[in-house]
């Protein structure tokens, strides 16, 4: 008789664990969106794994064409300007369908550490994003990925799970280092997350001290250290790489010799006349290893330019807190 009672609570108790662990595991999921955007810039869809409704496609976003996902870092929305002049950009110039990873739940922290905790939750979530565009019929060849300091690190990890160089290319911006760097015990190999991983490099306070690592690291401006732009953003030199990078699709930034104050541990060889960092460079396989660049302060960052009405200026005001927050890294 004691035995019959024990039973139903030991049951009882096990389908409470199990439950509890399975909001747990799915509070990503829920959490975690999609914006897919038309030539305009709208969101005329979202995407939730946990919903997993399909994208009603039609002429211009279909599984036939490309498709591109954007993801960018800390406290960085989908609606940042910049981020908005990306997905402008590759509407123009790119076509498909163009998407952008909206984690806000989990990016609007206060402390960037707290994000980095859930950083393979998120990831993971990306993944399975890019497993149900396969299903869906999408061609990872015709694939693009875009990621920004901390989504720098989630493109690189989710297209690596994905599968190793299925992804067409990828182009990553100043790959955070800080609690990233320190779990590599050796030079991580970014060239696994696509056919082509295009990684360009700002600043040496939140860079990544891997540089060599994709099959073209561009260090822009001081020997990928520091950047002329810098008072254009309160995260300085890391903070200005999204704008040299929508810059570079109308400007080209282009490729010169190795300054002599500059090191440089797998400096390309050779390169053909006129290539340049960015998306629009249709080259890319030709070249491997390291590339400079010169930036300069004023938009359009490419040319030396004293005052400018177009100046951008980024507003990064949100990252105050960061270096008081890193402290304890």
């Amino acid at each position: 008789m004691g035995q019959e009672r024990i039973l139903p609570v030991t049951v009882l108790l096990l389908l409470v664990v199990c439950i509890c662990g399975s909001v747990r595991a799915d509070r990503f999921e829920d959490n975690i969106f999609f914006n897919y955007y038309n030539s305009t810039r709208d969101v005329v869809h979202v995407y939730n794994l946990a919903a997993n409704e399909s994208y009603p496609y039609d002429e211009t976003c279909n599984p036939t064409g490309k498709f591109a996902i954007v993801v960018f870092g800390w406290k960085i929305g989908c609606d940042k300007y910049f981020v908005q002049d990306l997905i402008g950009n590759l509407t123009e110039y790119r076509g498909g369908c163009v998407i952008c990873m909206n984690y806000d739940k989990f990016a609007q922290v206060q402390t960037y550490m707290r994000l980095r905790r859930n950083f393979k939750d998120i990831q993971r979530v990306l993944k399975r994003k890019l497993d149900f565009l396969e299903q869906q019929g999408f061609d990872p060849d015709n694939g693009y990925l875009f990621g920004f300091s901390f989504g720098a690190n989630m493109v690189l990890g989710a297209a690596k799970d994905f599968g190793a160089k299925k992804i067409k290319e990828i182009d990553v911006c100043e790959i955070i280092g800080m609690a990233f760097d320190t779990s590599y015990r050796v030079s991580p190999n970014h060239r696994l997350a696509a056919k082509n991983v295009q990684c360009i490099h700002t600043s040496k306070q939140y860079g990544t001290k891997f540089s060599s690592s994709c099959h073209q690291d561009w260090l822009l401006g001081d020997c990928g250290e520091t950047q002329e732009a810098a008072p254009l953003s309160s995260f300085g030199s890391h903070g200005v790489c999204p704008l040299f990078y929508n810059s570079a699709f109308e400007h080209d930034f282009l490729a010169v010799q190795r300054a002599s104050n500059c090191t440089a541990e797998q400096e390309a060889e050779d390169w053909p006349e006129g290539f340049k960092m960015g998306y629009m460079e249709t080259r890319k396989k030709e070249v491997r290893g390291q590339l400079f660049a010169p930036t300069y302060a004023s938009f359009p960052f490419n040319t030396n330019v004293e005052t400018s009405s177009d100046s951008q200026m980024s507003d990064f005001s949100e990252y105050d807190d960061f270096d008081d927050d890193t402290a304890n890294v």
